[in-house]
């Protein structure tokens, strides 16, 4: 179907005027943490958020103070969630995960890469993606806590850098 109604497009177009202030205000309360991918939590409640907004204004049977509380409240507990964690180091260990080396020095780390689920074309392929020709230029790559691969380049010092790490003691 192309078009239902101009009482259809009036009520998308009302909806959205109320909601995109409202996000604007909540993203200028609580902060820009708010919506950024910085872990898994701030992923999963930035695409809660977006799919109960976008429900709202495409979908005739919701209710817009019931979205407006939905998506407050899921940001108010992405809020404690982050003040808490920014507050309390254990509580921050126990919620989110760390990053993992998975290559270093020419080689893949097996077990990081088996536990993080990842395969040597996808670290490749990040290396490409960041500019780098390939694997020859990099010293390390890590699997960051929000999912992205992180590209470590060789540095002028990197044979310094790589026989400190090996023998500390020296």
């Amino acid at each position: 179907m192309f078009f239902e109604s101009w009482s259809e497009i009036a009520r998308i177009v009302t909806t959205t005027l109320i909601i995109y202030p409202f996000l604007i205000l909540a993203t200028h309360l609580l902060g820009k943490r708010s919506f950024a991918k910085m872990n898994n939590f701030d992923w999963i409640i930035t695409v809660a958020a977006g799919s109960i907004l976008g429900s709202a204004i495409l979908l005739k049977d919701v209710v817009i103070v019931e979205v407006l509380v939905a998506v407050s409240l899921l940001l108010f507990l992405q809020y404690l969630l982050t003040w808490i964690s920014a507050h309390f180091s254990t509580f921050d260990k126990v919620v989110k995960t760390s990053p993992q080396l998975v290559f270093f020095d020419g080689e893949y780390i097996k077990a990081a890469m088996k536990d993080t689920r990842l395969t040597s074309t996808e670290v490749e392929a990040s290396v490409r993606k960041a500019g780098f020709g390939d694997l020859s230029t990099v010293m390390a790559v890590v699997f960051e806590a929000d999912g992205e691969l992180s590209i470590v380049p060789k540095s002028e010092n990197y044979d310094q850098l790589i026989m400190k790490l090996r023998n500390p003691r020296d």
